[in-house]
């Protein structure tokens, strides 16, 4: 739908700040549709994980939010990092078919990259052990599915000597840039890297591994969202755009307006939760769990807090005085 001129100054492209592309805007929403239930995103989100403000699926990523606080691609940077001084040994368990050793070091790989960034995933990875331990698992084993598919020998061959071939020059800022025909064969190449692993993952079963059962779609958008964070701060804004829609994570930004909203206080944690009147459940942005607020709020038997209770569970223990209540 077309907005009116009178609108237009609500609405940012990511590719209107490709110079600082990956500085929050906490005053915007990305604009998404839930492919579930169709319900537009309305309010804003603390993580880059975008759930659903009328079903609680997690319907897109916005890698903004995954660098919070940064003017860079942060979270990118530091998993370069962390998995530099594995790479000797990914690199011989690849070579021998050691899944094993190849799950293992990945593991500790992302357990380490949660820590440092928080803001890149669900904030429930944050406050519930056994959710960030399969959601680690999840991670390490798409790792294992993708780099250990022998299909995958001949593309990571043409990657490598793409790249190698890739002229850069110093940009007005003394960033690095690249332009020209070689660097989008790299993107293409890329491309088809992804599709083939991520229709793997979805024939082997691992992506039922996803503790946050993501609509379909979603991870393969995070992957090409991660490639662009590498290569956007390299690119002239033009091509920053056009790989942005190369992708299909071109995105445009509604700014925050006011809602009417139900109040209501997360069963688990305690927090206050800004419900869309009609929502059924939605994701606690405090603690991650997706809370039931399609039923009535019901009073904690000691304190008398109105409790909503998370999806399917029969009872909690009262985040402000820990009295163990039970749905009537």
């Amino acid at each position: 739908m077309q907005n009116k001129p009178s609108q237009q100054k609500d609405i940012i492209r990511l590719s209107d700040h490709l110079p600082e592309s990956f500085k929050t805007h906490s005053q915007f929403i990305k604009r998404v549709s839930c492919s579930q239930c169709g319900a537009p995103k309305s309010l804003p989100s603390k993580t880059a994980y975008i759930y659903c403000d009328f079903c609680g699926s997690l319907i897109d990523y916005d890698f903004r939010l995954a660098n919070a606080n940064t003017n860079g691609a942060y979270t990118n940077t530091a998993f370069h990092r962390i998995i530099a001084p594995h790479q000797t040994a990914l690199a011989q368990a690849k070579a021998q078919g050691d899944r094993d050793t190849y799950r293992k070091i990945y593991t500790q790989v992302f357990s380490q990259w949660l820590q440092e960034c928080p803001m890149a995933v669900s904030p429930r990875a944050m406050n519930d052990l056994p959710f960030r331990q399969q959601l680690i698992a999840y991670f390490a084993e798409c790792a294992v599915t993708k780099d250990l598919d022998p299909r995958q020998i001949p593309l990571e061959a043409a990657m490598q000597e793409l790249v190698a071939l890739l002229k850069r020059y110093p940009g007005p800022d003394g960033t690095w840039m690249v332009s020209g025909n070689i660097f989008w064969d790299y993107a293409e190449v890329f491309k088809q890297q992804m599709e083939m692993a991520y229709a793997l993952i979805e024939k082997s079963g691992v992506a039922q591994m996803d503790p946050d059962n993501a609509q379909p779609g979603v991870a393969l958008r995070m992957e090409y969202s991660t490639f662009c964070q590498s290569w956007l701060p390299h690119l002239s804004p033009q091509d920053g755009e056009r790989l942005l829609k190369y992708y299909g994570v071109s995105a445009e930004y509604d700014m925050v307006k006011p809602q009417q909203t139900d109040h209501r206080l997360c069963g688990c944690c305690g927090s206050e939760i800004q419900s869309l009147p009609g929502a059924k459940q939605v994701v606690c942005e405090s603690c991650g769990f997706t809370i039931d607020v399609g039923s009535q709020a019901i009073p904690c038997s000691k304190c008398g807090s109105l409790l909503s209770f998370p999806v399917s569970a029969a009872h909690l223990l009262c985040p402000y005085c820990s009295t163990d209540n039970r749905r009537i």
